[in-house]
């Protein structure tokens, strides 16, 4: 069974799934991309002042450090 829920239900009701949220993170460094539906959409035309732009940019950030870390050179050549 696949389970591509951001949420889950628990006893105590729902909760986020960190691992949906991780994976969607992680997945957006192959071939996919992130976007704000809020710019895509035209309800906002900028970043700035918006509420979300602190979380947005550490995102970036994270998808920066990610790719730094898991970005592995394994040979370089030289031609000359």
């Amino acid at each position: 069974m696949i389970r591509d829920e951001i949420k889950i239900r628990s006893e105590e009701g729902e909760v986020f799934d960190k691992k949906q949220i991780a994976l969607a993170i992680r997945n957006s460094t192959f071939n996919d991309e992130l976007r704000c539906s809020l710019l895509d959409d035209g309800i906002l035309d900028k970043c700035q002042g918006c509420s979300l732009k602190y979380i947005c940019d550490a995102i970036d950030k994270l998808v920066d450090n990610y790719v730094d870390k898991t970005t592995e050179v394994v040979n370089n050549f030289n031609f000359d």
